[in-house]
């Protein structure tokens, strides 16, 4: 099911959606968002360091590159509609921001972050064993009804092992406190989260 979710935090009014990367459906659910909730900015799901990398991609058309897992994901993902990277979403939420002239706010660790927490949480153990169960990930195959469904699953799969369950509610935390700093500076702020980490960001912030 489609994961959306409006919250006041003190006097902002936030209108959150979980969206899947790569559907190409999701870059029009981003603007129809928009255009009915009419916000005074956009706030991404992602580190900082990635807008420089949409906004090269919308002016310059540069290629992205997968891993073997992310290219697997995309293979599986396609049974439920048209896929494109890089994701329409994000892609969408930027081309608004021009169009528009509103701000875009991002929401997720930046690299020095992600990596400080990734040092403290992870050994090399859990790392070699983490990409020996990910590997056998790319060669499984998925039989879920939805787009919805086979994310969830292949969430469960990837991020199977308690330290890098540890990371994403890390990055959960992280988004919400982003989010909750933002409704000092916006009176109406859209979010858009990644599927996967859109429960985990709304309860977040409710229990803040």
């Amino acid at each position: 099911m489609k994961k959306e979710r409006t919250l006041v935090v003190d006097s902002c009014t936030m209108y959150i959606i979980g969206v899947i990367h790569g559907l190409e459906r999701e870059g029009e659910r981003v603007r129809a968002a928009f255009r009915d909730f009419r916000p005074d900015c956009i706030a991404l799901g992602i580190p900082a360091e990635d807008i420089d990398t949409i906004k090269k991609f919308a002016d310059e058309g540069m290629e992205f590159d997968m891993l073997p897992e992310q290219e697997r994901f995309f293979e599986h993902l396609s049974r439920y509609g048209r896929t494109s990277v890089p994701p329409p979403d994000l892609l969408a939420s930027y081309n608004i921001s021009v169009e528009e002239g509103i701000p875009i706010e991002t929401l997720d660790m930046n690299d020095e972050e992600y990596a400080e927490v990734f040092t403290k949480k992870v050994s090399l153990i859990s790392f070699i064993r983490n990409s020996r169960r990910n590997k056998k990930l790319v060669k499984m195959e998925f039989d879920a009804p939805t787009a919805e469904d086979f994310v969830d699953e292949w969430e469960r799969r990837y991020n199977s092992m308690r330290q890098f369950k540890a990371i994403e509610r890390a990055r959960e935390k992280n988004m919400a406190s982003s989010l909750v700093s933002l409704a000092g500076k916006y009176g109406r702020v859209l979010a858009v989260i990644p599927y996967q980490r859109f429960d985990g960001v709304v309860n977040s912030i409710e229990k803040a």
